[in-house]
């Protein structure tokens, strides 16, 4: 058997820094690395070929290959020919595509290859030219070639059914529970002058962090609760344009850009922060971003957009104060209420390891992956029992209102239908000066029942 990955995150790269006692940079990269390793002893080849940058190729102590083509060079087209140059050359008989990349998928197919499309994506973006991308995306995966197709968690499988992929082969998968949901106590309302908010993530415009930037803004100049001063701590790299816009806003002096930090440090760093933001952008198309996780194993009181790909694993005032995305007033009013009210900042809190224990979908990437390259009968009928129509799901789903799509011949594709809409979020008590009140409430709205486009989110696995 010969098998290739093709993946964003550069392999070698990471296992180089394992085996010199190196940490992670990102939820369950090591998982992954050990499970390739593995997976090298028990077939004829194993490549992983990264499409982040140029590498030479090159065979790794783990037995391994690895070898990496810049697929988007800057000012220039994508380099798509060299992909399926280098795959032709690679000659593999089995193909794991860690992201939505249809030349990759659409090649696999012409060539007879066995391929498995694994994603960590969403489709929430309504511009024209990426509901057609969307479109032509589920048209490929509905390709009676393709078996399975495997998104990261629940909310992210239902989106590809929504834009038309069968529901009988999406496996919603998910990681291993890798940091205990009681590693810390629940927390007391902070008693000092100054309160902290932490962002986690890509300092990219549509993850959000210009909004914490701009309610910190917000808060500075309603003079906030008891005259108690919020600052931000952004992780996750440095942006030039990011820090202009705090010295614009007034509030360099509150914002701090602590560039990378090691995952084992992520969430301690959280525990030691009052709140800890996720203010993505519908647009955004993440799957599900771990920092929701480690957000609730910090027992730091998580404050959430209306992305809808959150729905599924938090509840407004419940385990988490959600805000409508991309409305920094929205956000500076959720933090204003965490320092005001001190019984909510307990029960959130408190809430953080019961949503963390409940988080994680049940088929796991190592054994989405062990039971595809095997494919017995018996892992075929085991994977099928995790599919969206397998009946599965449907106890969670109906909590929230919500039905899987199912297909039907007279009527084609359906999509996701919300039957009872969830609350929408509030935005705290009272409103910040300068600021409005939104009703752009986006959990109280059916999703739409167009297509909708996916973004060039960068799925995380291995490596």
């Amino acid at each position: 058997m010969r098998v290739v990955f093709v993946q964003f995150g550069a392999f070698a790269e990471a296992e180089r820094r394992f085996a010199a006692g190196g940490a992670e940079t990102f939820y369950a990269q090591k998982y992954s690395v050990e499970l390739l390793s593995r997976l090298a002893k028990t077939v004829e080849d194993l490549t992983v070929l990264h499409v982040g940058r140029d590498d030479a190729e090159e065979r790794l102590p783990s037995g391994v290959r690895s070898l990496g083509i810049q697929l988007y060079p800057p000012g220039q087209a994508p380099r798509h020919l060299d992909l399926i140059r280098a795959l032709r050359r690679l000659r593999p008989d089995h193909l794991i595509a860690v992201s939505p990349l249809p030349y990759v998928i659409g090649w696999a197919l012409l060539s007879g290859v066995r391929v498995l499309p694994i994603l960590a994506d969403s489709f929430g973006d309504e511009r024209l030219k990426a509901r057609l991308k969307a479109g032509v995306l589920a048209r490929l995966l509905n390709n009676r070639r393709i078996d399975w197709v495997s998104n990261h968690a629940l909310a992210a499988s239902l989106d590809l059914a929504r834009i038309g992929v069968s529901p009988a082969k999406v496996l919603p998968f998910d990681w291993p529970a890798l940091i205990p949901a009681d590693r810390f106590a629940p927390k007391e309302p902070p008693a000092g002058s100054e309160l902290r908010a932490i962002f986690v993530g890509q300092m990219a415009e549509m993850k959000g962090p210009g909004d914490l930037i701009q309610a910190i803004a917000l808060l500075k100049a309603a003079g906030g609760a008891g005259g108690r001063r919020w600052r931000a701590t952004l992780v996750g790299g440095t942006n030039e344009a990011l820090a202009r816009k705090a010295q614009e806003l007034g509030v360099a002096d509150r914002v701090e850009f602590a560039g990378r930090v090691p995952h084992d440090s992520i969430v301690a760093l959280m525990n030691q922060h009052d709140a800890v933001v996720v203010p993505s952008w519908h647009e955004y198309g993440e799957g599900l971003p771990m920092t929701i996780y480690e957000g609730l194993c910090s027992r730091t009181p998580l404050v959430v957009s209306d992305h809808r790909m959150f729905r599924l694993k938090v509840t407004h005032g419940e385990d988490a104060l959600v805000f409508p995305a991309r409305h920094p007033e929205a956000l500076a009013n959720s933090l204003d209420l965490l320092a005001r009210d001190g019984d909510l900042y307990r029960r959130l809190s408190a809430a953080g390891q019961t949503a963390a224990a409940d988080f994680f979908c049940p088929l796991k990437y190592d054994q989405l992956i062990t039971r595809w390259l095997s494919g017995t009968e018996e892992d075929r009928r085991e994977l099928a029992s995790y599919s969206l129509a397998s009946g599965r799901y449907d106890a969670t789903l109906s909590k929230r209102g919500i039905e899987i799509p199912v297909l039907s011949a007279a009527r084609g594709p359906a999509q996701l239908l919300v039957t009872a809409a969830t609350r929408g979020p509030h935005e705290g008590n009272g409103k910040i000066a300068g600021g409005r009140r939104s009703n752009r409430q986006g959990w109280r709205k059916p999703i739409p029942r167009r297509a909708s486009g996916r973004s060039r989110s960068v799925s995380r696995v291995p490596g």
